[in-house]
Order: C-alpha cells, then sequence, then structure tokens
C-alpha cells in the first residue's frame, strides 16, 4: 500500500470527510493524479501553496483536478481541503525515486527552514527518506544481469532443416539479427548509465571527503584560515554544493558541514547579517525567487540594490523572512539545499 493510500484518510479527518464519501474519493484521485504527473516549476508552485503561500497556478491545477471527479466541488485558496490535496500529491511525489522527487523534498525541507509547514505534519520526514532511498539507489553496486542467450538465439531460422525457402529463411535471419541486436542494446545500455552514475557518486564521494578532512584546494578564493566572517556559511554550502556531481542532496550534508565550520557551525545567526555579511565577497546562483529560496532570494535581493537598507523589505515582498535566526550548520545546510534545488530547476 502506497503512502497516499494509506495515509490520506487520516489526513482529510480535519476536515471530517469520511473514507467512503464520494468527496474523499474525489480529493484522494485529484492528489494521485497531481502528484504523478509534476514537473519542475509546478513541483515548487505546489510546496508553496501547501505550506500556506501564494501559488495561483498550483490552486488552480488542484480545483482542476478535483472538479474532475467531483463537479460540485468549489474552494478558495485559503480554505483546507485544497491544501490537504496539494500535501497528498506532494506524498504521492515523495513516492518516486525520480528527479522530480528529489525535487520536491528538497522543496519541503526549504519551507521547513523557513518556518513554513502544510496541514500534514509528516511531509518533512517523507522528504527526508526519500532524499536518503535516492542517495542509496545512486549509489547502488551494479550487478551484470543475467542473460538467457538460448532463448535470444530461438528466434534463428534452422537453415539444416528440410524445406526452407532462402528468401523467407534470409527474412527471418534478418528480423531475429534486428530483435537480439535492440535487446543487447538495451541491456548495455541501462549498464553504461547505471556504471557512469556509480563513478560519478564515487567521485563526488572521494571530493567531498577531501574537502572535508583535508581543508580546500589551492583555487578557493579563502581559506578557513583567514579571520572568521558570517558569510563562511554560505562559502562553504556553495563549495559543498559545488562538489556534488548528482543532483541529491548528501544526507548528511550538515554533519560535514558543522565538521568543516567548526564551533561556528553552533552559533545562532540573523539571515540578513550572513547575506549581507557575503555581499560583494560571495557570488551564488540565482534562483526562482519565494519562500522556498530564502538564501538565494535575499542574496539576489541585497546585490540588486547594492546592500542598502532596502533590500531587507524587498526580500520580505518575495515572500521571505531575512530577520530568522537559524545556526550555523543549518544556514550552510540550506544553502546547499538552495543551490542543487535551484539548480535541478534550471537544468
Amino acid at each position: 500500500m502506497t503512502v497516499l493510500a494509506e495515509r490520506f484518510p487520516r489526513w482529510v479527518k480535519s476536515v471530517e470527510l469520511l473514507p467512503a464519501s464520494a468527496r474523499f474519493t474525489a480529493l484522494h484521485r485529484a492528489a494521485d493524479a497531481t502528484g504523478s504527473s509534476l514537473e519542475p516549476a509546478g513541483a515548487l508552485d505546489l510546496v508553496t501553496y501547501a505550506v500556506g503561500r501564494e501559488a495561483d497556478g498550483a490552486f488552480r491545477a488542484i480545483c482542476a483536478a478535483v472538479l474532475a471527479h467531483d463537479p460540485s466541488f468549489t474552494a478558495g485558496a485559503a480554505d483546507l481541503e485544497p491544501r490537504l490535496v496539494a500535501s497528498g500529491a506532494i506524498a504521492r511525489a515523495l513516492e518516486n525515486d525520480d528527479a522530480i522527487a528529489a525535487i520536491v523534498a528538497g522543496a519541503v525541507l526549504s519551507a521547513e527552514f523557513s518556518g513554513l509547514f502544510s496541514p500534514v505534519v509528516e511531509l518533512p520526514a517523507l522528504a527526508r527518506a526519500t532524499q536518503a532511498r535516492r542517495f542509496r539507489r545512486l549509489r547502488d553496486r551494479v550487478s551484470l544481469p543475467r542473460l538467457e542467450l538460448e532463448a535470444i538465439f530461438k528466434a534463428l531460422p534452422n537453415f539444416a532443416g528440410d524445406g526452407w525457402r532462402a528468401a523467407e529463411a534470409v527474412d527471418h535471419l534478418a528480423r531475429a539479427t534486428k530483435t537480439l541486436s535492440e535487446r543487447l542494446d538495451a541491456i548495455l545500455g541501462g549498464l553504461a548509465q547505471r556504471f557512469e552514475a556509480r563513478l560519478d557518486a564515487a567521485d563526488e564521494e572521494l571530493d567531498v571527503l577531501w574537502w572535508a578532512f583535508a581543508a580546500h584546494g589551492d583555487r578557493e578564493a579563502a581559506t578557513w584560515s583567514e579571520p572568521y566572517t558570517p558569510d563562511a556559511l554560505l562559502r562553504a554550502g556553495l563549495q559543498l554544493a559545488d562538489r556534488h556531481r548528482l543532483k541529491t542532496e548528501v544526507p548528511t550534508a550538515r554533519e560535514i558541514l558543522r565538521r568543516v565550520l567548526g564551533p561556528r557551525g553552533n552559533e545562532e545567526y540573523v539571515l540578513a547579517d550572513v547575506v549581507a555579511a557575503a555581499f560583494g565577497r560571495l557570488e551564488l546562483d540565482v534562483s526562482p525567487p519565494g519562500p522556498l529560496f530564502p538564501i538565494l532570494t535575499s542574496n539576489a535581493a541585497c546585490v540588486a540594490l547594492q546592500g542598502e537598507g532596502e533590500w531587507l523589505a524587498a526580500a520580505r515582498r518575495l515572500g521571505v523572512d531575512p530577520m530568522i535566526r537559524r545556526r550555523g550548520d543549518d544556514i550552510a545546510a540550506q544553502t546547499v539545499r538552495e543551490l542543487l534545488l535551484a539548480r535541478a530547476v534550471s537544468g
């Protein structure tokens, strides 16, 4: 049984729907359909809407999905029912093992960093489980499939038999050879992709280990022996994100960053102070503005207004609270998450 099928009846109890009702069936089917057909940009909008922020496209998509099963459905964007459907759709997407699931997981955890939550309190735990599952799968050992070659060659014509005709046999042979070639190509192509992913994973692990345990390469603009400034939190996140070859956050990113940052990782910081300290010293990626990218959105506002005080108000207009306080290792880990999320969406 899927997570959505198992838990959705419990989730909708807050709106007093019985599992046997027609409305419950419509909401459940809408959540399943929406979550199984997400695109990257739509995934971000869906999470934004689920955690209580404005996302008209996601709200309209949810309503259309419910109306397909219940023409009498009506709701406002602030109502609980459509947000429950959005949350259910997120849970459905998190059950997959693909790039969309990784994007949804990153978006849910970014919302958690910003203090935003959906009506389904389990989503952050489901997101972490999805990240860990995808991380392990991308690093699985590659096993060679068992090839039943005898079955492959059964389709070849028997030239030693009686009564065969040359033209028919040649045609039969050509079709059998084509089938054999296609099967071998599919098998070898799949193996090549898995070997490539495995090699990328191994390279990623080595890069991260060298960075964490042997300090930094000569190409870094600043060393960790310099006097500490808060922008070191963002720099650490950027450097770790750049060492990700796969678009899935390392589950132990926070622990790795804690080792790199040392005692400063345990201290609390105001996000605005960290972003202001990075102005002119660090260049971060551009991301879709909004509450799922609190660090990159704040940084973009600060850069656009040249670090002047008005950038705080600009960030707030984009749905971000730059005055939130978080631990240093949380800020660095969130930087990793936002950078990987922005790169996955743009890529």
